[in-house]
């Protein structure tokens, strides 16, 4: 054996031993981070990383190497952090609004016993996703009264999300009011828009005003929070218990059928095939790309069953399309979809394969 054969031996015996090395290192923090998490302790420590750099810097003999090891100390730490990231997210579901909000229901109802974290925004719960801080976030989509949550749309054209799981919940709008309060004191209701237009022949009724709140049981807080009999929110009955109100008038919304669909969005797309496809795209500039590629869909036996337009914010009067599918979506049929698209759309994200959950 010459030389580099035995360098090469050399280096194969001293990587096998770095690999169980770096096991067991991960298996450590893996203790640390429970250990942490069981004891209410911060999970990173900047001083902890500075120290451990410093006192292990002074272990290496070649000052040749010294950088080098920096390097590969400083990627470690960088990978163990990725790893605690991983761990803290995993099973923690996102959601807009606080407790009492119609997310905070449907998140119970599909992830019952999940931990779960509240964000102040559609985007904070959809960044959550994205930074691996949560495992899933559950974001309004569309309700059958007000149409297309149009923020969450543009969410999706600009964030790497996908779509794994839809979910329905039946909404019953409710009048919430202070516990001495009647119909005839309120004259100002306040709720989310899409509340506010959902049961809007309601409140002409009354001849109240509206004031637009950023989820409807903020807005149950804030009447509760307020103490004036004046004011009122439409929210969910769950939040008459929850902020001590009372129902002052339900089934407040226009149609009997008042549905919102949520989506469930991941950072990865499902694995397994599922019934239902999303897709964003922008056509070519081009005559007629828009027919083309609706009759490319049909071609691969994919029916459309919902198209939608959205204005691209940074490109002025430009628009991205929505799209939503059933039929056939073996890998292979949309692989070649997709490629029969190629001269027509400019840009495609498919958004996942997703099952729809049965109505809550």
């Amino acid at each position: 054996m010459n030389k580099l054969e035995n360098a090469r031996e050399k280096i194969n015996e001293i990587d096998k031993k770095i690999a169980g090395l770096f096991e067991a290192r991960m298996d450590a923090v893996k203790d640390v981070i429970a250990y942490k998490q069981e004891n209410d302790l911060p999970v990173f420590d900047g001083n902890r990383e500075r120290t451990l750099i410093e006192r292990n810097r002074k272990m290496i003999q070649n000052p040749d190497y010294l950088s080098m090891y920096e390097d590969f100390l400083q990627f470690m730490l960088t990978q163990s952090k990725a790893y605690q990231k991983s761990l803290i997210a995993q099973d923690v579901i996102a959601y807009s609004g606080i407790k009492g909000a119609f997310a905070h229901m449907i998140s119970e109802k599909i992830f019952e016993g999940n931990p779960k974290l509240a964000f102040n925004s559609f985007e904070e719960v959809i960044d959550a996703v994205v930074d691996h801080k949560v495992e899933f976030g559950v974001i309004p989509f569309e309700n059958t009264n007000s149409g297309l949550v149009g923020e969450v749309l543009d969410l999706l054209y600009q964030k790497p999300v996908y779509i794994v799981k839809v979910a329905d919940l039946k909404v019953d709008q409710c009048l919430l009011g202070l516990p001495e309060a009647s119909l005839k004191d309120i004259e100002w209701v306040y709720s989310k828009d899409q509340a506010l237009m959902q049961s809007r022949e309601f409140l002409e009724s009354l001849g109240v005003k509206s004031v637009p709140y950023p989820n409807t049981a903020l807005a149950a807080q804030y009447v509760a929070r307020e103490q004036d009999k004046t004011k009122a929110a439409i929210g969910a009955r769950e939040n008459a218990a929850l902020y001590n109100l009372k129902v002052l008038a339900s089934h407040i919304e226009e149609t009997a059928t008042n549905t919102t669909r949520f989506l469930v969005v991941a950072a990865s797309p499902n694995t397994q095939k599922k019934d239902h496809l999303a897709m964003i795209f922008t056509t070519s500039d081009e005559v007629g790309a828009l027919s083309k590629v609706i009759n490319r869909i049909a071609e691969h036996g994919i029916n459309m069953d919902t198209l939608q337009s959205r204005p691209i914010k940074e490109r002025p009067f430009e628009y991205f399309f929505y799209v939503q599918c059933t039929g056939n979506l073996e890998e292979e049929n949309l692989s070649s979809l997709m490629k029969s698209m190629e001269d027509v759309v400019s840009n495609v994200k498919i958004l996942g394969t997703y099952e729809i959950l049965e109505k809550q």
